[in-house]
This record gives structure tokens, C-alpha cells and sequence, in this order.
């Protein structure tokens, strides 16, 4: 029997946090035993321009590391959004920044306040914890308790406490 693929999409705009997102994830699911790539694309702009990050999560080895079919696309801007909106498959759940992002077209996708709840929290650099939480409770590629453990493990004392909560935020408060 084949094992399970999870194909994840994080788009927006660069300095959102995306890559380290993505790598996050990434290092999550090698904890739990599983097999994870993570692409990354940006602009030449370090800041501003477009940044996505692709993360293929695997049971069995990876053999092509692009989001080909994702499961589940983060979209943090317009741009990301409309990049994904007409390409992915009527399952995809598109996970949409509500505060910035407009006119979304598929009465499925599922928008939440990253931007709004990230300057709640008082800390704009929390805004990847915050949308991973949101990210695993749609799609549970791996379990919280191993994305916090990665957190732990990465990140200084001095911001790790509000990484967490945002990291909880945004898992307990998505459907």
C-alpha cells in the first residue's frame, strides 16, 4: 500500500516568513519519521516582492520536489492567491489572508486575519507561527506537538514564548 503525499503551498510577499515556514514544517515531519522536501521561490527583491515555498511531505521517499497537486495553498497576498486560484484542484483548500486578500472567487477557500492577528499577538515576526497553526489544523501533515518541539529547538528564549502562542492562535481559532 502507497503511502500518504502532502503537497503545501505557502505564497505572499517576501519578509512574511514563508521560506523559514516552509523549512519549519519541513524539519516537523523529518522528526516524525517522514520524508520532506522544501523549494523555495522569491524575486530579487529581499523584501516586498513575491516569495512562495513549496513543502512535499512524504510516508514514502520524494522523487519531485514541486507542489505539483497541492493539498493545501497559504495565501498571505492578492498575488499568491490569484497565482493559485484557477490552477489548483476543486479539493485544494486555499487558506487566504482576509485582511489583504479580495475578491476570492471559490466559495470553499478559508480566510482568516493573519495580519490583523499577528499585530494582536505584538509581534509582526510571529505571522509564520501563526499561519502553521492554521495550516495544521486544515491539513495535518504532522502534529503540533512536533512543529513546537522544531520551534523550541530553533528559536531563541527571547521570542520563543510569543512564536508558541502564536502558534496556538492560529491553530485553535481556524474552523
Amino acid at each position: 500500500m502507497a503511502g500518504k503525499t502532502w503537497q503545501i503551498v505557502l505564497a505572499g510577499t517576501g519578509g512574511q516568513g514563508l521560506i523559514l515556514g516552509g523549512v519549519t514544517l519541513a524539519k516537523a515531519a523529518v522528526l516524525e519519521g517522514k520524508n520532506a522536501v522544501q523549494t523555495q521561490t522569491y524575486g530579487i527583491q529581499s523584501r516586498g516582492g513575491y516569495s512562495q515555498s513549496e513543502v512535499v511531505i512524504s510516508e514514502e521517499d520524494v522523487y519531485f520536489p514541486k507542489c505539483d497537486r497541492p493539498d493545501l495553498v497559504l495565501a498571505l497576498s492578492q498575488q499568491g492567491y490569484e497565482r493559485y486560484r484557477t490552477i489548483v484542484a476543486d479539493e485544494c483548500i486555499i487558506l487566504y489572508d482576509q485582511d489583504v486578500v479580495k475578491n476570492t472567487k471559490r466559495s470553499h477557500d478559508v480566510g482568516y486575519p493573519f495580519s490583523t492577528r499577528v499585530m494582536d499577538i505584538g509581534n509582526v515576526k510571529a505571522i509564520n507561527s501563526l499561519f502553521l497553526g492554521s495550516v495544521l489544523k486544515l491539513c495535518p501533515v504532522v502534529s503540533i506537538e512536533s512543529l513546537t518541539k522544531v520551534l523550541e529547538d530553533s528559536l531563541p528564549a527571547k521570542i520563543l514564548a510569543i512564536n508558541l502562542k502564536a502558534l496556538n492562535i492560529g491553530y485553535e481559532e481556524i474552523g
